[in-house]
């Protein structure tokens, strides 16, 4: 057990902060109050979907070998936020529109459970009855959540700065 909390920890530990170097080096690009928003309703996500089906009486899966909250979940949790702002900003910067929105949500959904199945292999998700098909569907759906916030985020915040 000490072996899987030391590789599953070292390996969260280096893809947040391979994470946060990332968002650090771009330029910023998206109004910090947008971007803060995204990365905590991420983060919300995240939580409350770990915190309900990851959970008993419906416990599909554990997180990081433990099924309570620890100290050494902090780069797991701080990955979503991470992810979501590059989601979103890469979404801006290429200019997304039209047929390839769809594609560009299939693609990060396809690339998470990819991601998944690889931290599975370090002992960060314990599935139990969960497979990596539902993990894309989940996906999916919190990709297009978090689309349809953004939208309504930078349409909002176009309009306070117009008026």
């Amino acid at each position: 057990m000490a072996q899987h909390t030391s590789i599953n920890l070292w390996f969260n530990i280096f893809v947040f902060l391979l994470g946060c170097y990332f968002a650090y080096r771009l330029p910023q690009r998206l109004p910090r109050s947008v971007a803060a928003l995204i990365m905590t309703f991420s983060l919300a996500i995240a939580l409350g979907l770990d915190h309900t089906i990851g959970v008993p009486p419906i416990d599909l899966y554990d997180t990081n070998i433990v099924p309570w909250l620890t100290l050494s979940e902090i780069p797991t949790w701080g990955m979503y936020p991470i992810a979501a702002y590059l989601y979103i900003y890469l979404f801006d910067k290429l200019n997304v529109k039209g047929f390839f929105i769809p594609f560009y949500i299939l693609c990060w959904s396809l690339l998470g459970t990819i991601f998944e199945g690889l931290a599975k292999n370090f002992n960060v998700f314990i599935h139990k009855d969960w497979e990596l098909r539902y993990s894309f569907l989940v996906y999916l759906f919190t990709q297009l959540l978090t689309f349809i916030l953004f939208r309504i985020l930078m349409n909002t915040y176009r309009k306070r700065e117009a008026s």
